[in-house]
């Protein structure tokens, strides 16, 4: 079949296809109209301020309550997106029931581990049950990390593998000191910590002031509230952030919890804010969002829509581990492409409208999924038989 074949109605249906992609896409709400419009972007001392002024004083939600509290708001922040029944949790990539409170399936994990500046719940101490900074976690998983502070794992590592979710896999390692998140949410993780070292800087003695630094001696455990509290590794963090960026699940899970809290993270709305603020990057006061360079970019699928056999083409700006899958709009993986390393580059691959089980697939829509330098890219695929 080529393009110019196409007939009315399959021409509709893949314009159809083509319109509810772009309504799913556009369900994710953007900031509040002049939400940082108070930004100061003079030098990172101004930016910092103003940005802590807009994200502080936010509606402490109870840990454990008979109202709401973070178990709602997190099965929520956490919802599987392919089924609302269900959530996915941060380390192990799994999908468990909606339990509502404590199960054996998953807990809440603070990402800022607690033991590092705030280990007592209380009317004045937020960040302990800020959501911004707690994901819902594989119960084993969470007691692995313990209190291990985020960094590479070089050396004595065991690993912890995550489920395949949607084509997404990957592997968290740890040792004695430190715990590396899998590739596919460690920019998640870190974003996160770069919230919490903006959002709370000691204001009135109320509450703790945390620091990111790259002098894991800092870093100590606490038995009490602290005023000052470390947490690391921060030249790693910055790495993970740029490894994985920002995706819709992430700023979904940011739109749910303003809705509770009143605050987002500036961090998923604006990640070039950790450019100006970590890394000596200077921004003009006219300065606007960045858009860095995509890693992965889908250049093309032809023919499309297709009977048998099409071709999607795609580029890599960096090096690595590459996933190409064929999923359904179910979101059941149908067809795993390629799971190898690639070089920097341009390529191709095929699909012949089987699934990894060897049989046909029946007409309809199905999406291409790319994972590569931690990015992912999707575009829609229509076979018509």
């Amino acid at each position: 079949m080529t393009r110019n074949s196409l007939n009315p109605s399959a021409s509709a249906r893949f314009v159809l296809v083509i319109l509810l992609v772009f309504a799913v896409g556009g369900a994710l709400a953007d900031p509040p109209a002049g939400y940082y419009d108070s930004v100061d972007y003079t030098n990172a001392g101004t930016i910092r301020v103003t940005l802590h002024n807009i994200i502080d004083g936010h509606t402490k939600i109870p840990y454990t309550s008979a109202s709401t509290d973070t178990w709602n708001v997190l099965e929520l922040a956490d919802e599987d997106p392919n089924n609302s029944t269900r959530i996915i949790d941060v380390y192990k990539n799994s999908t468990y029931p909606k339990w509502g409170a404590g199960n054996n399936d998953y807990n809440r994990e603070h990402t800022w581990p607690k033991s590092y500046g705030f280990p007592d719940d209380n009317s004045s101490n937020l960040p302990y049950s800020d959501c911004h900074m707690l994901m819902l976690c594989n119960d084993s998983y969470n007691s692995s990390r313990s209190n291990n502070i985020f960094d590479d794992c070089a050396s004595g590592c065991s690993s912890y593998p995550t489920d395949n979710y949607n084509g997404q896999v990957g592997v968290n390692y740890r040792n004695v000191d430190v715990w590396e998140t899998w590739i596919g949410r460690r920019g998640d993780v870190a974003r996160a910590q770069f919230y919490a070292d903006v959002r709370y800087a000691g204001d009135a003695g109320a509450e703790p002031d945390l620091i990111l630094t790259d002098n894991t001696s800092l870093i100590v455990t606490v038995s009490d509230n602290a005023s000052v509290a470390y947490m690391g590794v921060l030249k790693t963090l910055i790495q993970w952030h740029k490894d994985d960026p920002v995706d819709d699940r992430e700023r979904n899970r940011n739109d749910v919890v303003q809705t509770y809290q009143g605050n987002r993270n500036p961090f998923i709305d604006h990640p070039e804010f950790v450019a100006y603020l970590f890394e000596g990057v200077v921004a003009g006061v006219d300065d606007g969002p960045s858009i860095p360079e995509a890693t992965v970019t889908i250049a093309g699928i032809y023919p499309n829509p297709f009977n048998p056999m099409t071709t999607i083409d795609f580029s890599l700006t960096r090096s690595g581990p590459v996933q190409v899958v064929i999923f359904a709009i179910d979101g059941k993986v149908v067809r795993t492409l390629l799971n190898d390393n690639r070089e920097a580059g341009d390529y191709h691959v095929r699909w012949n409208g089987m699934a990894d089980t060897g049989s046909p697939v029946s007409s309809g829509a199905y999406f291409c999924r790319i994972l590569g330098g931690g990015e992912i890219a999707t575009k829609p695929l229509l076979l018509l038989k």
